[in-house]
């Protein structure tokens, strides 16, 4: 049994998305914990004996713990001997490669527009940075042309199939809705977005949280 620890995060929404995905291709067994860190549930002495870093999301499983997100779905998708994330290396590779163009390049200035405009107010830490915000739309606008071009010729991110490049990527781009940025300027992009919508295991986790 997986035990997955987290909050209202996209690094959390990437973990349950691969664990609900896996769920139903291989049956995998999992529990979902909350952590609040609206009332410092992250910061209690429990929890610290998860992780050092002190974070969500956490996995816990046979004795052992794991944070930092992509680490978590390569893990347990691993274990599952999964299609999701191929034994062949090449093929691996195709999808550790889109993983990591998302996590260092359109998901980071997501996330960053995220928590300025919705995150910050939100919290009450103070007003959003529009400079920060308006670089972070430059640089998207940089990056999301190289990914509409590849899924012009393909319906999925890796290997022409589902993979873990998928549904980590989508964590990142469901936040265009919130904070406003025009998904629909990126047709392919757009198409794609609205395939992973419709998977039955994206809506269970959606209704998880």
């Amino acid at each position: 049994m997986y035990h997955l620890y987290g909050f209202f995060s996209q690094h959390t929404m990437k973990s349950l998305y691969v664990l609900d995905a896996l769920a139903e291709e291989c049956g995998t067994a999992f529990e979902f914990h909350f952590v609040d860190l609206t009332k410092g549930e992250h910061k209690t002495e429990a929890f610290g004996k998860l992780t050092p870093a002190g974070k969500v999301p956490v996995l816990e499983h046979k004795g052992m713990t794991l944070f930092e997100s992509d680490a978590i779905c390569r893990y347990v998708a691993d274990s599952e001997y999964s299609a999701l994330f191929p034994q062949d290396k090449a093929k691996r590779a195709q999808v550790d490669q889109w993983m990591e163009f998302f996590a260092n390049q359109p998901g980071r200035w997501l996330n960053t527009i995220f928590f300025e405009k919705i995150i910050k107010p939100g919290a009450g830490w103070g007003e959003s940075n529009q400079a920060s915000i308006d670089e972070s739309i430059k640089f998207l606008h940089q990056q999301l042309p190289v990914l509409d071009k590849h899924l012009a010729n393909t319906r999925w991110l890796a290997n022409n199939t589902l993979s873990l490049a998928d549904l980590t990527a989508l964590a990142y781009i469901e936040q265009c809705g919130p904070i406003g940025f025009p998904l629909a300027d990126y047709t392919h992009i757009k198409e794609w977005f609205d395939r992973m919508e419709a998977l039955p295991s994206v809506a269970r986790t959606r209704g998880r949280l």
